[in-house]
């Protein structure tokens, strides 16, 4: 994993923060505590406040995991708090690697025992496990009631978006369109 392939993760789970967050914060507070029975989370605030915990256990300390519990919210603004806190730390972390440094194995404690792993090889797991998440997360909307954004990697990147139909709900919700690279304009 090189670090295009990271800012790539780093860009796509901006995105997909984002396309959640413009669901979930109109609901307002009560929905992101509101308890949410067999989904496995007492309630969305906490599978959220699971995903950004995962920056703090993996890339807190360059040396080793750590056992900080998951910080409890209780509103989306001290979630995004905790959220842009831990990102900040983890972007200077890897902004503070050079390329080489980035893919160097070196001794981490992982929980008491000493492994070897390359910041890279840290950095990779912990933006995908914010992926890992988004079909637990999208459970608790649909338990909720609340419709599930659609997060795809594919619209998370500007440049790799060709086309949008206009007109579609793609198009309504803010994303570029354009018209289909095949046809002439009508």
């Amino acid at each position: 994993m090189d670090r295009a392939a990271i800012e790539e993760l780093f860009t796509f789970t901006d995105y997909s923060w984002r396309e959640h967050e413009r669901v979930i914060r109109r609901l307002g507070d009560e929905k992101l505590t509101e308890p949410a029975p067999g989904s496995g989370w007492p309630a969305l605030r906490d599978a959220l406040a699971h995903v950004n915990w995962a920056y703090v256990r993996w890339l807190a300390d360059p040396a080793g995991t750590t056992d900080e519990p998951v910080e409890r919210v209780t509103s989306w603004a001290e979630l995004e708090a905790f959220r842009l806190r831990v990102r900040d730390h983890a972007r200077s972390y890897l902004d503070s690697l050079g390329d080489d440094e980035l893919v160097t194995p070196r001794e981490m404690n992982v929980d008491g025992e000493t492994l070897v792993y390359s910041p890279a090889d840290i950095f990779a797991p912990t933006l995908l496990h914010e992926r890992q998440h988004h079909g637990d997360v999208h459970t608790l909307l649909y338990q909720l009631g609340i419709e599930v954004p659609i997060v795809e990697y594919r619209f998370s990147l500007p440049e790799r978006q060709t086309w949008v139909p206009i007109g579609s709900d793609r198009a309504q919700a803010g994303l570029r369109t354009s018209r289909r690279p095949d046809r002439a304009p009508s």
